[in-house]
C-alpha cells in the first residue's frame, strides 16, 4: 500500500474504513497506523463523511408498488381531446386554375379526336421535310 493508493481510496470511498475494499482494507489501516501526516489529511475526510451522513435522503428507500398503484389510481384523470378529422378543402385560388386546367385538356383532345391537325396538312405532302420545303418555296413566290 503506497502513500498515493491511500489517497485515493479515501478520495473514492471516504474515511470510514468499512467502506474501502477488503483485500486492501488491512494494508490501508496499517499504513494509517504508522503514518502521522496521513492521520491528518483523514480528518477532513472524516468531517466530509459526518455531513454526508447527516444528510437526509427525500427519496423512498424502496418502491412499494400498492401505494404506487394507489397514488395512481387516486389522482383523477382527464379525457383525452377528441380530434376530428378535417375535410380536404380546395383553395379558393385553385378553382380557376383547375377549370382553366380542364379547358385545355378538353379542347386538346378534342382537336386530336376529330383531326383538325391533320387537314391543314397539304394532300401532297409526305413528310415534314416536304412540307417545309413547299411552306418556303410559297414563302419566296409572294
Amino acid at each position: 500500500m503506497t502513500i498515493e493508493r491511500f489517497k485515493e481510496l479515501i478520495a473514492t470511498y471516504g474515511s470510514d474504513p468499512r467502506r474501502w475494499p477488503e483485500a486492501e482494507r488491512d494494508d490501508a489501516l496499517d499504513l494509517l497506523a504508522r503514518t502521522v501526516s496521513l492521520q491528518q489529511e483523514i480528518g477532513p475526510a472524516t468531517a466530509l463523511d459526518a455531513a454526508l451522513d447527516a444528510w437526509a435522503n427525500p427519496a423512498p428507500l424502496s418502491l412499494d408498488a400498492a401505494s404506487l398503484a394507489a397514488r395512481v389510481s387516486a389522482t383523477p384523470q382527464r379525457r383525452p381531446e377528441i380530434r376530428r378529422p378535417r375535410r380536404f378543402r380546395w383553395p379558393a385560388i385553385a378553382w380557376p386554375n383547375a377549370a382553366g386546367l380542364a379547358a385545355a385538356a378538353l379542347a386538346g383532345f378534342l382537336v386530336g379526336w376529330s383531326g383538325l391537325d391533320t387537314s391543314l396538312l397539304p394532300a401532297s405532302a409526305e413528310s415534314v421535310d416536304q412540307l417545309v420545303v413547299a411552306t418556303v418555296i410559297e414563302d419566296a413566290t409572294w
